[in-house]
């Protein structure tokens, strides 16, 4: 009913081109991204009264809320005159995850810490032997932190508060305790029991690992409806990602030029670094930029005899495919 609504004209597309998604459904969750337009507003509310009258399912506006995003100098209150919900300030909390146009603040994470405290809190700590302890960290007090790890790389001083938490409550049985009580580093506890540690998780690389599903998936499940917006990864996860795949070729209309792993198992930008900083177009397809040489665009700017030779390279290579 929406999309039917913004193809009539009734509702403006989002104003950002990456903006796909007109809702967002997640159990009995409902989240509707319009522009701020008291005319849409009220066109959303006929929609869901429809929705109601063919469903049964009524929306609750009393539970409902308006979060508006850069929507500074606008009257909020005359705009949203046909939907009678309380107007909540952004950022804010979806789903347990903050949501914010910016980096997550220390704000935003203290909660998760807080969490994990009052959990070990409640434990009787001092009353289970160590391996015990063992098992509820890993178990119970590891997994906490996962769901917030697969959206957010976790900042140094987080980790270190809960590697505290962790090690004060192995050694001591307790969240507090002073130093002195570890009888293996950290470092070494933090390794796989093969490795000669404890198995507990590394925070860090764990949260890599899972951030790096979102780069799987985006191959594996291209019609996942967030393929197209940017995931929730950095630049060293994208490396780590292409130098632990191979991207075989098929018609190429999938595979990105420069940034995939399919030239003899790796990526152009990772073998020809100083010609990837030349080309114009970074992020085209194998299909496209094989198409009547289009890869070469930008690289006539080549100052160096080191630049020219691995063109020339490049150039032998791209004649195989």
């Amino acid at each position: 009913m929406l999309l039917k609504a913004t193809e009539q004209g009734m509702l403006t597309p989002i104003c950002n081109r990456k903006a796909k998604l007109r809702i967002s459904l997640f159990a009995d969750d409902a989240a509707i991204f319009l522009n701020p337009v008291q005319q849409e507003v009220e066109v959303v509310k006929n929609i869901l009264n429809s929705f109601a009258s063919a469903s049964g399912l009524i929306t609750n506006t009393v539970k409902s809320a308006a979060y508006p995003v850069r929507c500074e100098g606008l009257d909020l209150q005359h705009i949203m005159e046909h939907f009678q919900c309380p107007v909540k300030s952004f950022p804010c909390t979806y789903l347990g995850l903050p949501l914010h146009v910016k980096q997550v603040r220390r704000v935003d994470i203290q909660p998760l810490i807080d969490k994990m405290g009052k959990r070990l809190s409640a434990w009787k700590g001092r009353l289970l032997n160590r391996a015990g302890r063992l098992r509820l960290i890993n178990s119970v007090l590891t997994a906490i932190p996962t769901y917030y790890l697969t959206v957010f790389r976790m900042q140094k001083w987080a980790i270190k508060r809960i590697d505290k938490l962790r090690r004060n409550f192995l050694w001591k049985g307790s969240a507090e305790a002073n130093g002195g009580h570890g009888l293996v580093k950290w470092a070494k506890s933090i390794r796989p029991k093969h490795f000669g540690g404890l198995g507990m998780l590394d925070l860090d690389l764990f949260s890599r690992a899972l951030r790096m599903r979102w780069i799987w998936y985006e191959w594996t499940s291209p019609d996942r409806p967030w393929v197209g917006t940017e995931p929730p990864v950095t630049a060293v996860d994208r490396h780590l990602f292409r130098a632990s795949t191979v991207v075989t070729l098929g018609d190429g209309a999938k595979a990105s030029f420069w940034q995939s792993s399919w030239m003899q198992g790796q990526a152009p930008m990772d073998i020809f670094p100083d010609l990837f900083k030349l080309a114009w177009h970074k992020n085209k397809t194998v299909k496209e930029d094989v198409h009547n040489q289009n890869w070469v665009r930008g690289l006539w700017r080549m100052q160096t005899v080191e630049e020219t030779a691995n063109f020339v390279k490049l150039w032998d290579l791209v004649q195989e495919v």
